[in-house]
């Protein structure tokens, strides 16, 4: 009995130990930076060797190299962050970010390198709209113009101008001057939020916005009248064609994760895929046919309204080389996928920017 008593004892204080020690090796989660702890860091940064990094306000760390988002954390000094293995997902730690002045220290396992910040002017405006003034901010490259300049419009959120970080940084660092905007009634601009559902309503009210920032762009001292156009994230790829049609000047379009259906399509499969947090409830048949039902012309509207409205077209690519540029196509138009979806251009390391008339129809 006792020697049984002895080991029980023993194991009980190596569960104890072994407890212990688990618990003081366990390291808290750490909280996701926010917009007041980046805002000294946000921008983009360029190693020797041509990769890029940006720091967005909004908490996200983006890698142009292999286009990854990572959050960012906050670390043990203002000055110093990490980000995790994915987006959202703090641990185990992928890399260590440290900002000493200008210079990005990038952490991995692996290797250490040094980022330098690419240097831009940021100027703070005021755009006069339609029942509101728009706060905005535009971003240019310090490099001799006229540059090109982009306005990114916003998806399906109360957004703030700094929710676009990520996009100033990859704009700005190619040599664009790119425009950012809160929207109405939202950040510093005043009037009324028109809301987040893509109403005929709110579309025009946000595709008159749109294009009243880019008259303001067209304007600006050093901007090439020539080769300004939009970017348009999520709902804005229904804005944006609506902002083209408006806006005879805008000679190009960027759009991202944009819907090419109706909105009543859009809604339709959100029903049946629980806002897309699952697959579709119903067989593709069954969709297809509800489909039908609720608008008979609603996929040929759908395209035809891209084909119509959205006349010349920008295909944005992540760059794998340490040169890059803007190079101007003829009659560049379609809907463009990304190097990661189907096959990419030859040169998919350029952004391909087209400032000619509307391309002639092809059979």
């Amino acid at each position: 009995m006792r020697a049984v008593a002895a080991v029980t004892i023993s194991l009980l204080v190596a569960a104890a130990c072994t407890q212990s020690t688990s618990n003081q090796a366990a390291s808290p989660t750490p909280a996701a930076a926010g917009p007041t702890a980046l805002a000294p860091f946000f921008g983009t940064y360029a190693t020797g060797d041509g990769r890029v990094f940006v720091i967005a306000r909004h908490g996200w760390f983006f890698d142009l190299r292999d286009a990854t988002y990572r959050t960012i954390y906050d670390g043990a000094a203002p000055n110093r962050f990490s980000i995790g293995p994915a987006f959202a997902v703090p641990a185990p730690t992928f890399a260590n970010l440290r900002f000493e002045g200008n210079v990005l220290t990038f952490a991995t396992a692996r290797a250490t390198v040094a980022a330098h910040r690419v240097q831009y002017r940021q100027t703070d405006v005021t755009i006069p709209a339609s029942g509101a003034t728009l706060a905005g901010t535009i971003t240019e490259p310090l490099g001799a113009g006229p540059h090109p300049g982009i306005v990114v419009v916003h998806g399906s959120e109360p957004g703030e101008r700094y929710f676009y970080d990520v996009w100033v940084g990859i704009y700005a660092g190619l040599g664009l001057d790119v425009l950012t905007y809160d929207k109405r009634g939202i950040g510093a601009s005043t009037g009324r939020y028109p809301g987040e559902f893509p109403t005929d309503e709110s579309l025009q009210v946000y595709a008159d916005d749109a294009a009243t920032a880019l008259d303001f762009l067209r304007t600006w001292p050093g901007v090439d009248t020539n080769r300004v156009g939009f970017h348009g994230g999520s709902q804005g790829g229904w804005t944006v064609p609506l902002a083209i049609k408006r806006h005879a000047g805008a000679s190009f379009a960027i759009l991202v994760s944009a819907p090419a259906t109706t909105v009543g399509q859009t809604n339709l499969w959100s029903d049946y895929s629980g806002g897309g947090s699952h697959l579709p409830t119903a067989s593709q048949a069954e969709m297809e046919a509800a489909d039908l039902m609720t608008d008979p012309n609603a996929r040929l509207a759908a395209y035809n309204k891209i084909e119509q409205e959205l006349v010349k077209f920008v295909a944005w690519f992540p760059m794998e080389q340490q040169e890059s540029n803007l190079l101007i196509k003829p009659c560049v138009q379609g809907v463009v996928l990304n190097a990661f979806g189907l096959t990419p251009p030859d040169d998919w390391n350029k952004i391909y920017i087209s400032t000619d008339t509307p391309c002639a129809k092809t059979s």
